[in-house]
């Protein structure tokens, strides 16, 4: 979501934001973010953001590279225990909470004085209310503290308090250049709904147990709204695939890429909607993609023009691309494999999904940064500060190099094999019309 104002923010903010964004870039292929309601682009309203979180340390990293402005993370004291950690944490001005499942004694009395006082500021807050990192692909009991916070706060006299849910869908948390999408709901304004909470005369701060339940419920209900909520990960797989094959099958170019935002959007209704219905879009999209794959297609490559004039000049354009790149990423490639191997090696490791979502981008982090910091310093010992400051620009360029001749290649290859696929089809106009005509049917049918 791009700032709507021309504000300039601190040189602090500046600098996190610029590495969140190489981060995530690196890390992710593509980041789409979904914007329900245009309430959540206003910079200058106190706001605490709750999220699922199933991905460690890449779900902060993200919220932070999509919100208009830097949130001050609330997250377990245990990270302040370990001195880089906690001195990250403390430059980007975090907020510890102490958990009571967590070794030794704490207290959250500092925890929420420094949120109320951070809202009283108008500061963004974010808090990830299922208090876990989560494998699976559903949302957890939410616990109260999101709700306390902004009561607390609005008891100390801060107004137009904002409660903003944002739902993150990984595509695979796990691996290395996937995708991502970010769907940001529409805001509960406290002062405007507190009467839906409590009744006239009643507490309205955070020692009424009555009103924090039914705000956290209310806070539930609108994560659920926009986050993933699937039985497991086959489903929202399943849901993805009969997303994109729907948005595809209503473009005016289907060789288009599908909007990543949207096809999630969608899947996350579908994967809200009864069982009885669930189970139809799993067996007609099941099927579909089993046939699919029995022919060594996508469903994007069927219905492209993979023999017509549109597909060869896509082909050209492809190759004509990947020579320019070629000399940049083979440098970039002798500068960086040693990093590289070090962040695929963690990507091999048996660990959950969500460990590896947290461990893989604090790797990449620490292995592309000392990387790169020696190669400047050999390019400042050899031609000075001009070839130092020189070398720090290019760093990233060699990288972005490498990954995007990468990808065009491995695009390159599935096209091939898909031109193959294609010309070995008999009666595909049948296949196209009758299965997935069929699939499409089924969903609209449910939606």
């Amino acid at each position: 979501m791009a700032d709507p104002t021309p504000v300039r923010r601190p040189r602090r903010e500046r600098i996190i934001r610029k590495v969140a964004t190489l981060i995530v870039k690196g890390v992710y292929r593509k980041v789409d973010v979904y914007v329900y309601h245009s309430d959540v682009e206003a910079i200058d309203v106190p706001r605490v953001s709750v999220s699922n979180h199933f991905g460690g340390f890449a779900d902060p990293l993200l919220l932070v590279y999509a919100a208009p402005r830097l949130p001050r993370v609330i997250a377990r004291d245990v990270i302040w225990k370990f001195p880089p950690a906690r001195w990250v944490m403390n430059w980007a001005r975090a907020i510890p909470v102490h958990k009571p499942e967590d070794r030794g004694a704490g207290s959250n009395d500092v925890m929420f004085s420094s949120a109320y006082g951070a809202l009283e500021e108008g500061s963004h807050l974010m808090i990830f209310p299922e208090g876990i990192t989560r494998d699976e692909p559903s949302i957890g009991p939410v616990k109260t503290g999101a709700a306390r916070i902004v009561l607390g706060a609005r008891a100390n006299g801060v107004e137009g308090i904002q409660i903003t849910p944002a739902g993150i869908y990984y595509e695979n948390k796990a691996a290395l250049r996937s995708d991502v999408s970010i769907q940001i709901g529409a805001s509960i304004n406290l002062d405007e709904t507190i009467e839906r909470y409590v009744g006239p005369g009643a507490d309205e701060g955070p020692e009424n147990r009555n009103l924090v339940h039914r705000l956290t419920d209310d806070i539930e209900a609108q994560l659920r709204h926009v986050a993933p909520d699937f039985s497991d990960w086959d489903d929202a797989r399943t849901m993805a695939d009969g997303a994109e094959i729907l948005l595809r099958s209503l473009a005016d170019d289907p060789a288009d890429p599908v909007p990543l935002a949207e096809r999630d959007y969608i899947a996350g209704y579908l994967g809200r909607r009864p069982e009885a219905d669930r189970d139809k879009v799993t067996t007609a999209v099941g099927s579909y993609q089993r046939e699919l794959s029995d022919l060594g297609l996508t469903d994007a490559q069927l219905l492209s023009d993979m023999t017509g004039r549109h597909f060869l000049w896509r082909l050209i354009g492809w190759l004509i691309l990947s020579v320019v790149l070629l000399p940049f990423a083979v440098v970039g490639a002798v500068i960086n494999w040693i990093p590289y191997l070090i962040v695929k090696a963690v990507g091999l490791m048996r660990a959950a999904p969500a460990m590896l979502a947290t461990v893989k981008p604090l790797t990449a982090i620490v292995a592309f940064g000392i990387t790169w910091a020696v190669t400047v310093w050999g390019a400042f010992r050899t031609f000075g500060t001009d070839g130092a400051g020189l070398a720090a620009l290019l760093m990233p360029v060699y990288l972005g190099a490498v990954i995007v001749f990468v990808e065009r290649v491995q695009a390159l290859w599935a096209a091939f094999r898909a031109w193959r696929g294609l010309r070995s089809v008999t009666e595909l106009e049948d296949f196209i019309t009758s299965r997935r005509g069929g699939v499409v049917e089924n969903l609209l049918e449910t939606l």
